[in-house]
């Protein structure tokens, strides 16, 4: 999955970062992601949805 299709992500798609909120609750220093970031936290098997045009195989 994909941080700007996920949930716990909250960033803009005008500037491509924002916080994950998994990360930033447990305080890691480096909680901002980019939107295109595939998930490392717990959705990290998730599959990215198949109809998004931004999807990096």
């Amino acid at each position: 999955m994909l941080c700007k299709n996920c949930e716990k992500w909250y960033g803009a798609d005008d500037d491509g970062f924002g916080p994950c909120s998994i990360k930033n609750s447990r305080g890691d220093r480096r909680y901002i992601t980019f939107s295109f970031h595939r998930c490392d936290e717990i959705y990290r098997d998730v599959p990215d949805e198949a109809s998004s045009p931004h999807v990096i195989p």
